[in-house]
């Protein structure tokens, strides 16, 4: 792709040499895409956009009052509580008539009423309630954890859009030139200086370039769309964004830090080991299940015949011959095994993914600083001799169409290696939790 559109930068030297005129060097024109440039790109679908420049952490804030899935995770941190605080609840007692011996003699018999109540017994209630507590856990590490991804996702939507833009600002760079190009290649044919075929390729050129240019505009709108979306404000204008590539770039990360962080308090990993201990506390329940509850129930009636006053008991408790639980034990247990794995799985899992984050981080890495230290600035200065050189009749077409294509080609791998850097240094940062608008599932 890029290929095709360098020519356009010999070819603005070419016309202006030729004509007389002057023009700033291509090098001198893109340098600032790199920097802190709060310079707006054009973008066609983006009349009425803000015009404030925003900064990732803007974003953030934004992210964290606007995403719907931390207010559903704070939602089931409130429906744990609920469940915790009907656990410690006694069933409610049972009131009624009670009568016997209607009719005997003629007479009414005995007439009266009855409470009866379930006493729940073997700590089954506070086991209840601990279980509880331990959703209460989980959905607290889950809230977290969901903070994670956002504070991880709205980094990585942030630089995608603001390399995006900073790569509309070259194109929009290299479409003036092929422009400029079109037009002096029309004078220089008008003063039958050039040929019908040079202002052919001038024009060609000229539409890849502003190709290039519409697919960038384009890249620069998807880019802002996915963020703002992240945010939970997908209706939110395009504005320009607010940041500096290189100097926003955080230390530099070794493979132990890394490490280090991605299992240091990880709320996935908490989520999943409070899970074992809910479990473990589930076998508990499942194995007190059997112990008998008590059915009590206390009657006084009016005896018609006697004219006497009775009052009866009854005690209920039911024999656990048939249903041991034993069914529900092993589900428990089966459960408690399940979760152990989980846990095992979440840690093989996050750390699988931090190798393959930690490589793509260390490679940026090392070619942002062999693109800023030496590259970049080697590619700039060989342009700057090369375009000399050709203005004082020393370097031919070939020479300076080969330095610009260079000098181009570094700058958007430059761009490329700065924006996988912030991208890879954010996941790495926030635990390697990603993803918040994906659907989670909840035991």
């Amino acid at each position: 792709m890029v290929n095709r559109f360098l020519p356009l930068a010999f070819l603005a030297t070419l016309v202006t040499v030729a004509a007389g005129q002057t023009v700033s060097p291509p090098t001198e024109r893109v340098l600032h895409v790199f920097s802190n440039s709060d310079e707006p790109v054009s973008v066609k679908a983006s009349e009425n956009r803000v015009r404030a420049p925003m900064s990732v952490e803007d974003f953030t804030v934004l992210a964290l009052r606007h995403n719907p899935t931390l207010a559903a995770a704070a939602d089931r941190i409130r429906m744990a509580r609920g469940r915790k605080l009907q656990a410690r609840r006694w069933p409610n007692p049972v009131v009624g008539y009670h009568g016997t011996e209607v009719g005997n003699l003629r007479s009414a018999g005995a007439q009266g009423g009855f409470i009866s109540q379930r006493l729940i017994l073997g700590g089954k209630l506070q086991l209840d309630q601990s279980i509880a507590g331990k959703e209460i856990n989980e959905a607290h590490y889950r809230f977290h954890a969901q903070e994670q991804r956002i504070r991880s996702d709205v980094p990585v939507r942030f630089y995608d859009a603001l390399v995006a833009q900073r790569r509309a600002l070259l194109a929009k760079e290299l479409a003036d030139i092929g422009d400029d190009t079109v037009a002096a290649s029309k004078r220089l044919l008008d003063d039958e200086i050039g040929t019908e075929n040079a202002l052919l390729q001038a024009e060609i050129k000229a539409d890849q370039s502003n190709n290039f240019l519409s697919n960038s505009e384009n890249e620069t709108v998807e880019a802002w769309r996915r963020l703002v979306v992240v945010v939970g404000l997908p209706s939110m204008p395009l504005s320009h964004l607010h940041g500096d590539l290189v100097g926003d770039l955080s230390p530099v990360l070794s493979w132990d830090d890394c490490y280090t962080r991605m299992l240091d308090g990880n709320p996935a990993i908490l989520a999943a080991r409070t899970r074992v201990d809910r479990a473990r506390l589930t076998i508990q329940r499942a194995r007190r299940e059997p112990i008998p509850n008590v059915d009590l129930s206390v009657s006084v009636r009016h005896h018609d015949i006697t004219g006497s006053e009775i009052a009866n008991l009854q005690l209920g408790i039911p024999l656990p011959l048939f249903d041991k639980n034993r069914g529900n034990i092993r589900v428990a247990e089966a459960e408690w095994s399940a979760a152990c794995n989980e846990v095992r799985r979440i840690e093989l899992e996050l750390q699988d993914r931090l190798a393959m984050s930690y490589r793509r981080y260390a490679n940026a890495r090392q070619q942002v600083e062999r693109y800023g230290q030496r590259t970049l600035g080697r590619a700039k200065q060989s342009l700057d001799i090369v375009r000399n050189g050709y203005e004082a009749g020393k370097a031919d077409y070939l020479t300076l169409l080969n330095a610009q294509e260079t000098y181009v080609q570094v700058s958007l791998s430059y761009l490329s290696a700065l924006r996988e850097q912030h991208v890879a240094g954010a996941i790495i940062e926030n635990q390697l939790l990603t993803g918040s608008l994906a659907p989670r599932r909840y035991h």
